[in-house]
């Protein structure tokens, strides 16, 4: 009987040891916490089209080209463009950027980075990456 006591004890002392947070982790944490995130001065006044443009949540392709891989959607009309080409000849188009010098439309976020329940995320009023959550709903069903 006082084997298996000890035993439970070691286990729960073993299990201690693991579950707990070294003074590292907690800098680590208070570090990223207390990180705060700068709102662009572009995202203040943003202003959006509202020209029924719904993004779907897959399937999604460069609307200038047949690009399916690093996609942009323009904050301001809902674009769907490819980034920049690779200096290897790799990558996007740059159908995005000259979105951008044609329409002065200034906020895009890249396609897949959005990982969030959008809906929960514009209820709380976040902010993510230099604009606000709202930014993007208007533009998902």
């Amino acid at each position: 009987m006082a084997s298996v006591c000890l035993i439970l004890q070691v286990r729960l002392a073993v299990d201690a040891i693991i579950m707990a947070e070294g003074a590292e982790r907690k800098e680590q944490l208070a570090a990223w916490t207390a990180d705060k995130k700068q709102v662009s001065a572009y995202a203040m006044n943003l202003p959006q089209i509202d020209n029924g443009v719904m993004v779907p949540p897959s399937g999604w392709k460069c609307a200038k080209c047949d690009k399916k891989d690093n996609l942009w959607l323009n904050l301001t009309d809902g674009m769907i463009l490819c980034g920049r080409k690779n200096f290897d000849g790799t990558g996007g188009n740059n159908h995005a950027i000259e979105h951008y010098k044609e329409t002065s439309y200034p906020l895009a976020v890249k396609l897949g980075t959005i990982t969030a329940d959008l809906e929960a995320a514009g209820n709380a009023n976040l902010h993510c990456e230099g604009f606000e959550i709202s930014h993007i709903i208007i533009f998902f069903a």
